[in-house]
């Protein structure tokens, strides 16, 4: 291909010679000639480096989408430890001030008892009634970090069946979709959380609940009420993480 490039160039030149140029030496014109050849030489290897340039700056690109998509995922993961924290320190909490008010309403112990009488032990199966109800809570979201999701889902409905008056009812149910999203049963997700919007408005698992709404629905193919879902999140809880992943998510489906 390069020969005949250069020779349609010899052959251009040649004819737009005036006849007493053309009689010089045949020196000269092999001397134009190799010059043609270096410079299309040159070109060629001008447009090979751009092609090498141009790969590389596509596999640059490529790697940049992949990072971006790993930090989109690390983010989600980390808001949802971020969310368990919250849980457990909201918990103590409880507990702390739980165990605050039944030292102030203890009786006075009678004059000459020593601590261990006015201490001695119930009856058998009694501290076991007491126990803190978190403890099946905690003993589902376990099975949850496992991925032994339909564990979770039963110890979580059994949480909402003993303490539904709970805190952490609303917990509960969210972690419940969080059970069938990484399932993948995304319209059983929906459903969850949909029911968590329904009984728990005011809770604070309204935002991770309309988020992961919006993200199931546009796992289902629901792309247009999915961004909808999410655009409404950004609306009513602009300055909440829960907003920032989905200004993320919005703006993957714009570019």
């Amino acid at each position: 291909m390069k020969k005949r490039f250069v020779a349609a160039l010899v052959v251009l030149w040649l004819v737009g010679l005036p006849v007493s140029a053309a009689k010089k030496d045949t020196q000269l014109i092999l001397e134009e000639i190799q010059k043609l050849s270096a410079a299309v030489e040159e070109l060629y290897a001008l447009v090979g480096e751009m092609v090498k340039k141009s790969a590389i700056r596509d596999e640059k690109i490529s790697a940049i989408a992949r990072s971006q998509a790993d930090l989109v995922q690390n983010k989600e993961n980390v808001t949802l430890g971020m969310q368990f924290l919250k849980e457990e320190l909201n918990e103590v909490k409880d507990s702390l001030n739980k165990l605050n008010d039944r030292l102030m309403n203890l009786p006075a112990a009678p004059a000459g008892t020593t601590p261990e009488t006015a201490a001695e032990p119930g009856p058998p199966g009694e501290a076991s009634l007491a126990q803190d109800p978190s403890s099946l809570y905690y003993a589902a979201y376990s099975d949850y970090i496992k991925e032994n999701f339909d564990l979770a889902i039963e110890g979580f409905r059994q949480f909402i069946r003993s303490y539904p008056e709970s805190g952490l009812a609303d917990n509960s149910l969210y972690w419940i979709g969080e059970c069938h999203y990484a399932k993948k049963k995304y319209a059983e997700a929906i459903a969850t959380f949909n029911e968590l919007l329904s009984l728990y408005k005011d809770g604070d698992k309204v935002p991770a609940a309309i988020l992961k709404k919006g993200y199931a629905l546009i796992e289902l193919g629901r792309q247009s009420e999915g961004l909808a879902i999410l655009k409404e999140l950004i609306s009513r809880f602009p300055l909440s993480e829960e907003a920032s992943l989905a200004r993320q998510k919005i703006k993957e489906f714009n570019e």
